[in-house]
């Protein structure tokens, strides 16, 4: 019992700690690196699994007298950064089994895009609607995708642009190396079935 006229020693409370962001944002940033590594990667082994129907293709096109093997279309990432995608020219036989989008398999081994990512937009869209169309995605941005969430949505190309910003925002939002994984199963079976990821 305290003595009379002295106040009771008190136990100090330490402060409470709260779990900091920026832990979690290393842990994505971790899981970032992880995906552009195998991005990387897989790149160079499509590439070379791919590199008889690439050929092919090349073929094709010179024969259908376009000038051009190889279309390079500038566009504009999520954080303003601009890059030349590339493409064939548009054949319909291309098209139908997206063989038209293989190239950009070197953007993917350049490090400009990714297999899975939000999906980039025309240097005119974005001069038209300006900030609305950029994000910033953290400390290590999400690339541009070949294959995407808002393409399976069947949106790209057929929906107000605010709608497909919507779905790559909730990609970006909500990504994970599992997501990714199920939006490459499910465009593989699109591509499979002769629809077209737009």
């Amino acid at each position: 019992m305290a003595s009379p006229g002295r106040t009771p020693s008190v136990t100090r409370l330490e402060t409470p700690t709260q779990a900091p962001a920026p832990a979690r944002r290393d842990v994505r940033s971790r899981k970032l690196l992880c995906k552009h590594a195998l991005d990387r990667v897989g790149a160079t082994l499509a590439l070379l699994i791919a590199s008889p129907v690439l050929l092919s293709a090349a073929v094709l096109v010179k024969l259908s007298s376009s000038e051009r093997v190889l279309v390079r279309e500038r566009r504009i990432a999520r954080d303003g950064s601009s890059y030349e995608m590339l493409a064939f020219p548009a054949l319909p036989i291309l098209e139908r089994w997206s063989i038209d989008q293989l190239p950009q398999l070197v953007n993917v081994l350049r490090g400009e895009m990714s297999f899975v990512g939000p999906r980039p937009e025309r240097p005119e869209f974005v001069e038209l609607f300006g900030a609305n169309l950029r994000r910033h995605d953290g400390p290590r941005r999400v690339r541009p995708g070949i294959a995407g969430w808002s393409q399976l949505q069947t949106l790209a190309g057929r929906a107000p642009l605010a709608e497909r910003v919507r779905w790559d925002d909730w990609y970006v939002e909500n990504w994970s190396l599992w997501l990714d994984v199920k939006i490459v199963l499910r465009t593989i079976w699109k591509v499979v079935r002769g629809e077209q990821p737009a």
